[in-house]
C-alpha cells in the first residue's frame, strides 16, 4: 500500500496562493470603500496593495518582475484603447477652444512641476522628465470612476477628451527626453528626434492596423458577447507584443488605435466595460500592483518635494481649465469641476517613470524617481476622491445614478 503523502509543517504557500489572497483582499477592500464610503473601488485596490506591502509582501519598484510588468502593460493597453475610442476628436474641430484648454492646462502643469523641481535643486533634464510623465491624467482612473458612478455630461466627456490628449502629450515628451538622455554629445538632439520619429511613425502604423483589424472582426463577432470581447482583448495583446518587438510605443499605439477606430466610424461601439471579465481582472491587478510597488516607504522617500509637486500641478491644471472654460461653452461651475477632476495619475505615469531606469547616475536617478513615484502614489490615492467629488459637484453624477451596484 502506498503511504499517504502528508504535507510537511509549517506549510509554505506558493505564489498562486498569495496572488489569490491579494485578489480577495483587493476585491473586499474595493467593494467596502465603494458601498460604505461611496469612494471609487480603485482606491481600495491600491490601498490593499499598500497594506500587503506594509506586511512585507511589497514589490521592488526599481526591479519589477517581468510577470508584474506584463500585467501592467496589458491592462494599460486595454484601458488606453478604450479611452481612445471613447473620445470624439471631431469635437475639437467643432469647438477649437477645447484644444486650447488642453494645450494650456498641459503646458501650465508641465511648467509648474518643472519649475518646482528646479527650485528644489533637481538637475534640469530630470526635472523636465518628471514634469513630462506627470502631464498625463490617468485614463484608468477616469474610465473607472465615470463607469462606476454612471457619470454622464459635459464635464465627463471633456475629462475623457483631455485625459486622452494630455496622455498623448506625455508619451511624446517622455519619448523625446529619453532619447536625449540616452544620446550624449552634440548629436544627442538629432538622435532623439530620429528616435521619436521612428517611434511615432511605427506606432501610428501599428495603431492603423489595430483599428483596421477591429473594424474587420466587428463584422463577424458581436463585441457585446464573451467571444467577441475576448477577440478584442486578443487583438490588443497581439499589437502590444508587436510594438515591443519593433521598439514602438506600447502605450501610444492602443491610444491611437482606439482614436482612429472612432474617427473612422463616429458611432461608438457597445462592448462590456474593459471588454469583459478578463479585462476587469486585469484592471484590479493593475491597481493592486501599483499599490504593492508604491508603498509607504516610497511616499516617505519622496517627502515634501512630492507634495509640493502635486500641489503645483493641481493649481496649474485648474487655472488652465478656468481660462478656457467659458470660451469652450462651459459654466464656471463646470470649469472648476473639470480642473479639479484632471488630477489623477497612475499607470501611465508609473510606466513612464520605470522607462528612465538605467539612464544617468544611479543615486541621482533614484532621488528623482523617489519624488516621481511618491507623487504618483499620492495622486493615485487622493486624486480619485477629488475627481469623484468634482463630477458630483458638476451634476454629472446624479444621486439616482450613484447607488451602489454589484461587481467590480
Amino acid at each position: 500500500m502506498t503511504p499517504i503523502d502528508l504535507p510537511s509543517w509549517p506549510l509554505h504557500p506558493d505564489g498562486v496562493f498569495w496572488v489569490g489572497a491579494a485578489l480577495v483582499l483587493a476585491t473586499l477592500t474595493g467593494e467596502s470603500v465603494f458601498r460604505f464610503l461611496r469612494w471609487p473601488r480603485l482606491v481600495g485596490y491600491a490601498a490593499s496593495g499598500m497594506i500587503l506591502a506594509a506586511g512585507g509582501a511589497g514589490l521592488n519598484v526599481y526591479d519589477l518582475q517581468n510577470s508584474a510588468r506584463a500585467i501592467v502593460d496589458t491592462a494599460l493597453a486595454v484601458l488606453l484603447f478604450e479611452i481612445g475610442h471613447r473620445v470624439n476628436l471631431r469635437w475639437l474641430r467643432a469647438n477649437p477652444a477645447l484644444l486650447g484648454m488642453s494645450l494650456l492646462e498641459s503646458a501650465l502643469g508641465f511648467g509648474a512641476v518643472a519649475l518646482t523641481l528646479l527650485f528644489l535643486g533637481f538637475p534640469g533634464l530630470q526635472a523636465v522628465y518628471v514634469a513630462a510623465l506627470l502631464l498625463a491624467t490617468s485614463p484608468a482612473v477616469v474610465l473607472r470612476i465615470s463607469s462606476e458612478f454612471h457619470a454622464n455630461g459635459q464635464v465627463t466627456e471633456r475629462l475623457l477628451l483631455l485625459s486622452a490628449l494630455n496622455t498623448f502629450y506625455a508619451l511624446l515628451a517622455c519619448s523625446l527626453l529619453l532619447g536625449m538622455m540616452d544620446a550624449d554629445g552634440p548629436q544627442g538632439a538629432a538622435h532623439a528626434t530620429l528616435r521619436l520619429l521612428y517611434l511615432l511613425g511605427g506606432s501610428v502604423l501599428a495603431a492603423a492596423l489595430l483599428a483596421w483589424a477591429v473594424n474587420w472582426v466587428e463584422r463577424h463577432f458581436d463585441f457585446r458577447d464573451e467571444g467577441g470581447a475576448l477577440m478584442l482583448v486578443g487583438l490588443i495583446v497581439l499589437t502590444l507584443s508587436l510594438t515591443r518587438m519593433l521598439h514602438w510605443s506600447a502605450l501610444l499605439t492602443p491610444l491611437l488605435g482606439g482614436a482612429l477606430l472612432r474617427w473612422r466610424s463616429p458611432r461608438p461601439r457597445l462592448w462590456p466595460r474593459h471588454f469583459g471579465t478578463a479585462g476587469g481582472v486585469l484592471i484590479v491587478l493593475l491597481f493592486l500592483i501599483l499599490g504593492l510597488s508604491l508603498n509607504a516607504r516610497i511616499l516617505l522617500a519622496g517627502g515634501l518635494a512630492a507634495a509640493l509637486v502635486v500641489a503645483a500641478r493641481a493649481l496649474a491644471k485648474l487655472l488652465g481649465t478656468l481660462v478656457f472654460g467659458r470660451l469652450s461653452g462651459a459654466s464656471w461651475r463646470q470649469s472648476l469641476a473639470l480642473g479639479l477632476s484632471l488630477n489623477p495619475a497612475a499607470g501611465v505615469s508609473f510606466v513612464l517613470a520605470l522607462g528612465v531606469l538605467g539612464t544617468g547616475s544611479a543615486p541621482a536617478m533614484h532621488r528623482m524617481l523617489a519624488v516621481a513615484f511618491s507623487a504618483i502614489a499620492l495622486l493615485e490615492l487622493l486624486a480619485p476622491l477629488l475627481t469623484r467629488w468634482a463630477l458630483g459637484y458638476s451634476g454629472d453624477i446624479a444621486r439616482s445614478r450613484a447607488k451602489p451596484v454589484t461587481g467590480g
